[in-house]
C-alpha cells in the first residue's frame, strides 16, 4: 500500500483555560509528544532495511525522515473550535494524507429516543455562553463532540483516538463516503485505584505505561534496556500478525510509521490489560471500530511475549499467566449505522 501521511493531527482535551505548557494535561502532553517524533527508515522495525552506520549519510537521513504532520493542540476548547479546527485540518491534507484525531474527556452521555445520532461523547468547554438557559439534557446536547458531528469530516480519510468512559460512542461511526476510517477507543472504565489515561500512556510509552500498570518504581538501566527490547520484540509480533489484516480502508494507514505504531500499541495495550488481574471486565478493555484486532490480541505467541516481560519484572502476582485472555468489549451500537 501507498504511504498515507497523517498530514492534519487534531488533539482535543476539552474542559478550562489557557494553553500554557505547564497546565496542559498528561493525556495531551503525551499525545502531542508521540506525534512529534521524528521517525525513519531505521526507526521503523517493521518493513525496513537495515542501513549500516558507515554506510549512513546526512542524504540518506534526510531522504528517509519523514517530515513532522501538522498539528493542532487544543486545551478545553468550544465544540465550535473543535469544528473549525478540525475544518481546517480537513482542508489541508493532501489526497494521500489522512486526519488524525485525538480526542480525551469526562465523557457525555444523551438518553434521547430522538437523537439521530447525537447520543454524546466528548464533553467540550462551555467557555463564553454565559448562565445557561437550557436544562442539563439540552446543555449537554450542545456542549459535546457526538459522533455525528464528525460525519462530515469521514470524506477523507479519518484516524481516530479517543480516551474517554463515552469512547463506546464512537464505535460504528458510519463509512457513509467508502474512505479509509478506523477509530481507536480507551477502556469505558478503569479499575479501582487504577488512574484513567493509561491507554493513552501505552500508545505514547508501553514501557512505561507497564511499570505504571504494574506499580514498579525503579528499574536499573541493565533490565531497563533489556525490557525495552522485550517490548520491541513484542511489537515486531504484533506487526507480524497486524500485516496480514486484509481490510483495504484500514491498511491504508498502514503505509504511515506513525499510524502504524499506534495500531501495533493498541494491541500491545489489549494483551497486557487483558492478562492483568484487576481488568476483569469487558468495560476495561480497549476496543476499535471495525474490530479487527480482538482475535490478534489472544494469539499465544503475544501472550508468551508478554509473559516474557511480566516474568523478568518480577510482577507475575499481578497478572493471569494462561494462554487465553477473553475478548475486547464488544462494539456498541450509536444509531448511526446505515
Amino acid at each position: 500500500m501507498g504511504a498515507a501521511p497523517s498530514e492534519g493531527a487534531v488533539s482535543a482535551e476539552p474542559s478550562a483555560t489557557g494553553i500554557s505548557e505547564s497546565v496542559r494535561s498528561p493525556d495531551m502532553l503525551e499525545s502531542a509528544s508521540s506525534a512529534a517524533q521524528e521517525p525513519n527508515a531505521d526507526a521503523t522495525r517493521s518493513d525496513s532495511t537495515e542501513i549500516k552506520p558507515k554506510e549512513k549519510t546526512e542524504d540518506t537521513d534526510r531522504a528517509t525522515r519523514r517530515p513532522n504532520p501538522h498539528k493542532y493542540v487544543l486545551y478545553q476548547p468550544t465544540v465550535s473550535q473543535v469544528l473549525v479546527y478540525l475544518a481546517n485540518a480537513f482542508r489541508e491534507i493532501g489526497d494521500q494524507g489522512c486526519v488524525l484525531l485525538y480526542l480525551s474527556s469526562d465523557g457525555s452521555r444523551i438518553d434521547s429516543e430522538t437523537s439521530h445520532g447525537y447520543i454524546g461523547g466528548i464533553a467540550t468547554s462551555r467557555r463564553g455562553q454565559g448562565d445557561s438557559t437550557h436544562d442539563r439534557t439540552t446543555d449537554l446536547l450542545i456542549n459535546t463532540v457526538h459522533p455525528a458531528d464528525l460525519v462530515p469530516f469521514t470524506r477523507k480519510p479519518l484516524f481516530l483516538i479517543v480516551e474517554s468512559s463515552c469512547s463506546s460512542t464512537y464505535s460504528n461511526m458510519p463509512n457513509l463516503f467508502n474512505q479509509p476510517m478506523l477509530a481507536l477507543l480507551s477502556p469505558t472504565m478503569y479499575p479501582i485505584h487504577m488512574n484513567s489515561g493509561i491507554y493513552t500512556f501505552f500508545l505514547h510509552s508501553p514501557l512505561v505505561a507497564f511499570c505504571a500498570l504494574s506499580q514498579i518504581t525503579t528499574m536499573d538501566a541493565i533490565r531497563w534496556a533489556h525490557v525495552d527490547r522485550l517490548f520491541g520484540e513484542f511489537e515486531d509480533c504484533v506487526w507480524e500478525f497486524v500485516s496480514q489484516i486484509s481490510d483495504t480502508r484500514v491498511r491504508r494507514f498502514f503505509g504511515d510509521d506513525f499510524l502504524r505504531q499506534i495500531v501495533v500499541r493498541h494491541v500491545v495495550c489489549c494483551v497486557v490489560l487483558g492478562m492483568h488481574r484487576e481488568f476483569t471486565r469487558k468495560e476495561h478493555l480497549p476496543q476499535a471500530s471495525p474490530e479487527l484486532f480482538a482475535q490478534i490480541a489472544e494469539e499465544a505467541e503475544l501472550i508468551r511475549k508478554a509473559r516474557a516481560i511480566i516474568d523478568e519484572c518480577g510482577v507475575a502476582e499481578m497478572y493471569r499467566l494462561e494462554e487465553n485472555i477473553g475478548s475486547p468489549a464488544p462494539v456498541t451500537d450509536t444509531g448511526l449505522s446505515t
